[in-house]
Parts: C-alpha cells; structure tokens; sequence
C-alpha cells in the first residue's frame, strides 16, 4: 500500500490519454476525455480509500500567453486554434475510508502501542483540476490535485504496523506494561547484582594485590637486610681486628640463617687467620659423618701409581668430636692392603693441621686458600700417596 504521505509530494501528474481511449462516434475528436480523466483520478486515490464518486466539471481553460513556441506573437486565427485545443475540468472525488488507521503512541521491544486515528468509513472530497491539450496524437492531460493533505495525517492501517500492534488503554496494554516493567525491575536488579559481584570481585583483587604488594616490599626489605648483614659479616671477618672477626663468625654460626652460615665458613677458611681456620674446621668436623679422601699418586716413588690402583677408596668416619679442641675418634682405612683395612683411629686438630692415627696407616693434612685440607697418607710397608679433603 502507498502511504497517504507519498501523495503530497506528487500532487501534479502528467498522464497519456490519447493512446487508450477508444473512438466514441457520438464524440467529436475535439472533445477532452472526461470519463478517462474520472478514471485516472481514481487511480491516483491510495488503496486505502474507497472512491464512492467523482464528478468532473468544464471550466474555462486558462488563456494561453499569446505567444508561439518559437516566441513570436500569434495572429487571431493561430488563437483560436490554440483555444480549441486546450480544455480543463474541475474534479471532485468523494472518498470513503476502507479500514480504521492507527498511529504509534511507543515501542517496548517487539511491542508497538498504537491508539485509534481514524474510522472505518471516514468521509473526504479529493479536489483535483485537469488540464487537457490536445497534439498530434490525441488528448494528453495535467492532473493537479488541489488538496492532497486530505490524504495524510491519517495513520496507517494495522498491518503495515511494526511489531506486535497493542491499543493503548487496553486490558492487555496495561498487562503488558506491567509486564514490561516487571522484567525491567528484574534487569535492573541483575545489573544491579552483577555490578555488586563485579565491585566486590574488584575489591577482591585490589586485597590481594595489596597484600602481595605488601609481601613483596617485606621479601625485599629482608633481601636488603640480609644482604647488608652478609655484607657487615664480610667486611668484619675480612677486618683488621681479631676479637671483632672470631665474634662475628661466632654471631654467624650461631645464628639461625643457614646461608649465612656457610658465607661465615667459607669466609673464616679464606681469611688466612688460623685461629678463624681452626674455628671453622671444629664446625666443619662436628657436622662431618663420612669424609671421603681423595688420593693422588707421587712422581717421587714409581710405585705409588700401583697401591693407588690396588688400594680403593679411602673414606674417614667420624663417631664422636670434642668441640672444645676438634679432636674426635672413627675409623679410617681403604680395603686393598691388609696395612691399610679400616680400623680404629684417633685424629687430632692443631690450628689448621688435621692429622689422623689408625693401626699402621696415618694421615696428615693442611687446610689451603682453596678450602681443602692437602696433605699425605702414609702406611707403614706402602709408598706415601697424595691424599685431599674437600672442606665443604
């Protein structure tokens, strides 16, 4: 259906007669078509009117401007010819509306609320004037429609309306707003929930990041203190002063910060100071189970090479220390000579000197920069070896 709107702006129509009307012997050729002119004004009234009647009235056509096409002025003859072919007609098309129209008051989603425009049966006069000309070949007439705006303002019909089509006012508009705003409510209230799960789970996550925020500043406060208190332990036992060096590894190693611990030991056995080595070989040995030595072959004695490969692993066990002196009691042996089998033994600590006594064999050691005890080991009927002990 053409909307009523549309009409407005095509209120002048220029429409071909001369091809469709067929010969009408009473008629004179000269004549306008009035019945085809009735017919064509009832085919410009939109489907949603009814024409009930049109009537068509002669009037005088307007007077041409005295003047030929090509602009000279036209003689008395020429005239009158010009007026015989021209003809107008005063229209007026009583219509009657098909079907009530309606207007869109609001839309909720697929819901269109409408109220009533017009009745079905709504009376209007179209007023239209038709001016004819006759050429070469045949009529051809000028519809101007002189009140097109009857046809508008009227709404639509209810099936060219958006959506589900509801009457405001009605039992079931009413229910549908409620309706409406019930689920509006609900999605208020979840958006509502939602943006609460959203701030509370936000809030949540700013907690934690504080809070490992927090734990990492206290990780890096205790990095920097302890890395101030390796770099005072160092700086003191690398220090000048002997009571100050023996009472800052004594603070070490009876701390409770075992890597300060061992930076402690490593650095009174670096120090070069026996009495620092000697404290901390008596740790070293208190915490010693099982050492192993490692033995080496001499360049001096050609046959060292040979007992080195017959005697096996040489291994010192430590059963019990006095802490006060560093002397302790084990074993110590290697199985391939029966000189050398373990047996019991007795070691003894001077400064940085550690010596171990067992039935026939002996072992003699020295502590070096490189924290390793090098010395010899001897057993009465074979050639002396080379022997070391890691000190870790």
């Amino acid at each position: 259906m053409v909307r009523p709107a549309a009409w407005g702006i095509a209120a002048t129509l220029m429409v071909g007669l001369a091809p469709v009307l067929a010969p009408v012997p009473a008629a004179r050729a000269s004549d306008p078509p009035i019945d085809r002119i009735r017919a064509e004004v009832s085919r410009l009234v939109p489907p949603l009117w009814t024409v009930e009647d049109v009537t068509a009235e002669p009037v005088p056509a307007p007077a041409p401007d005295g003047k030929s096409l090509d602009g000279k002025a036209l003689d008395g003859k020429t005239a009158a010819k010009s007026a015989d072919s021209r003809a107008a007609v005063r229209i007026a098309a009583k219509l009657r509306l098909a079907q009530p129209t309606y207007a869109v008051e609001s839309r909720d989603g697929a819901v269109t609320f409408i109220r009533p425009v017009a009745e079905a049966g709504l009376e209007k006069t179209l007023a239209a004037t038709a001016l004819a000309t006759l050429g070469p070949n045949g009529w051809s007439a000028r519809i101007e429609l002189r009140n097109p705006e009857v046809l508008e303002g009227i709404g639509q019909p209810l099936e060219e309306l958006p959506g589900r089509p509801v009457l405001a006012g009605s039992a079931e508009a009413n229910r549908l707003r409620e309706q409406i705003a019930r689920d509006a409510e609900a999605r208020g209230a979840e958006e509502d929930a939602r943006r609460r799960r959203e701030e509370d789970l936000l809030a949540r996550q700013a907690a934690a990041t504080k809070v490992e925020e927090e734990r990492a500043a206290a990780e890096r406060r205790q990095e920097e203190a302890r890395a101030a208190r390796i770099a005072e332990l160092r700086a003191r036992i690398a220090g000048p002063d002997r009571p100050a060096r023996i009472a800052a590894f004594e603070a070490a190693l009876g701390g409770n910060d075992p890597s300060l611990r061992q930076i402690a030991l490593e650095a009174a056995l670096q120090s070069r100071d026996p009495v620092l080595g000697n404290l901390a070989l008596k740790d070293w040995i208190a915490r010693s189970k099982a050492v192993p030595v490692q033995l080496y072959a001499t360049k001096e004695d050609p046959h060292s090479e040979t007992v080195l490969n017959n005697l096996g692993p040489l291994t010192l066990e430590i059963d019990s220390v006095n802490p006060v002196n560093g002397a302790f009691a084990g074993r110590l042996g290697a199985p391939g000579y029966s000189i050398a089998k373990p047996s019991a033994a007795i070691g003894a600590l001077a400064q940085t000197t550690l010596t171990v006594n067992a039935y026939g064999c002996a072992l003699s050691l020295r502590l070096t920069e490189q924290q390793t005890l090098d010395g010899l080991f001897r057993c009465q009927t074979l050639p002396a070896l080379v022997a070391r002990v890691v000190v870790d």
